[in-house]
C-alpha cells in the first residue's frame, strides 16, 4: 500500500494536480492494479516441498572443498618465482625431476627442494592471510 501511495503521489506531482482530498478513486485503482500484478507474479511461482524436504538438500561439501583447493592452488601459482613457475609447468607436462634439473643445469635435489620450500612458504602465507 505504501508503494502505491508513493507512486500515486509522484504521478500527481508530475502532472501538477491541484491539492485536494478527493484522490481516493485514483489510489484505489492503483492499489487494485498493484495487487493484481502481485497475484499474477505469485501464481507463476511453483512451491516445492516443505522445510522437511529442504533440510535434505544440503550443500555438497566435497564440491566446496574442491573449489577452495582450486582457488588456493591459483593463489600459489601466481606467487611462485619465475623459475619455480617453470618447474610447475614442466611437472604438469609430465617431465621428470631429472629432466627438469638437466634443463636448469642444477641437481635434482636442488630443484625439488627449492620448489617445495617455496610452495610451503607460500602456503603458510596463504593460511595466515
Amino acid at each position: 500500500m505504501e508503494n502505491t501511495v508513493a507512486q500515486v503521489s509522484r504521478y500527481l506531482d508530475r502532472i501538477g494536480a491541484p491539492l485536494s482530498t478527493r484522490k481516493h478513486g485514483l489510489l484505489l485503482v492503483a492499489f487494485c492494479r498493484a495487487v493484481r500484478h502481485y497475484a499474477a507474479k505469485s501464481s507463476r511461482l511453483e512451491l516445492v516441498g516443505g522445510s522437511d524436504e529442504l533440510s535434505d538438500r544440503t550443500a555438497d561439501n566435497a564440491w566446496v572443498r574442491q573449489v577452495d583447493t582450486r582457488l588456493d592452488f591459483e593463489k600459489i601459482v601466481r606467487r611462485l618465482s619465475e623459475r619455480n613457475a617453470a618447474v610447475l609447468t614442466l611437472r604438469a607436462a609430465e617431465y621428470e625431476w631429472k629432466e627438469i634439473a638437466d634443463l636448469l643445469g642444477l641437481s635434482v635435489a636442488a630443484v625439488r627442494n627449492s620448489f617445495w620450500r617455496e610452495i610451503e612458504r607460500i602456503r603458510r602465507g596463504t593460511r595466515s592471510a
